[in-house]
């Protein structure tokens, strides 16, 4: 009788152990890191643009990727305007799943946009890498070096042009060596804007091989050791 209760009590022990290894497989599981690389996206457009003009051309460049998305986390008004006002309060409070962000836009430094580049300094100096583009001023403005913008004063910005006819960049744009590179985009897409965009699919598909800061030390390095006036994505990848 006691050898039978032994034998019970042995396979009840059996039992449990293989319950709780389950389950600490499950948790185990569960505890691993996401592997998805999500952009988070900073634009001016409206958000019916983001889906119809930039989620599908992302979608589109880093197609071999399944696990790569692109995020609008762009303030809007109830109007469904850019807020602006809103916008640093929103990098202040980035999903805890960002991978990098991607401005579409740059703007002219001043006094309005001190707070906004002192923000994204501070989240920079905690390990957040920003790729954006080099931009143009807004209408009537002249253009400046990429010195006096808002990405040009983000230490540590990767900043991307877009390259016209003859690889000359566009005439409007702002300028300077704070910018990476420049890229030519596929000529059905030359002057629309989307050579950042097809920067930061590229690095999105890259993603997980590096660290954020092992990235921006890679990019500095491979402009410092190149003769190209222009580095492509084959050369920065």
């Amino acid at each position: 009788m006691t050898m039978c209760k032994l034998s019970n009590f042995k396979k009840f022990a059996v039992s449990v152990c293989l319950i709780l290894a389950s389950c600490g497989a499950t948790w185990a599981q569960a505890a691993l890191p996401s592997r998805t690389t999500t952009v988070i996206f900073f634009g001016q457009q409206k958000a019916e643009d983001f889906d119809t003009k930039v989620k599908p051309v992302f979608a589109d460049f880093v197609r071999p990727c399944k696990s790569c998305e692109i995020v609008n986390y762009t303030p809007y008004t109830k109007d469904g305007h850019v807020d602006m006002e809103a916008l640093q309060e929103r990098i202040q409070s980035l999903p805890e799943n960002t991978s990098f962000i991607f401005f579409d836009f740059n703007l002219k430094a001043n006094d309005q946009t001190k707070e906004l580049i002192e923000t994204l300094n501070k989240k920079v100096a905690a390990g957040l890498l920003v790729v954006g583009s080099a931009g143009a001023p807004k209408s009537l403005e002249s253009s400046s070096p990429l010195s006096r913008t808002v990405l040009g004063k983000v230490n540590g910005a990767l900043i991307i042009g877009e390259l016209a006819e003859r690889d000359r960049l566009m005439p409007t744009g702002f300028y300077g060596p704070e910018m990476l590179t420049a890229l030519r985009p596929p000529k059905d897409m030359m002057g629309q804007g989307y050579s950042p965009l097809m920067f930061a699919a590229e690095l999105a598909e890259n993603w997980q091989k590096r660290t954020p800061t092992e990235w921006s030390d890679h990019f500095r390095t491979k402009k410092l050791k190149s003769r190209k006036i222009w580095l492509d994505l084959n050369d920065l990848f």
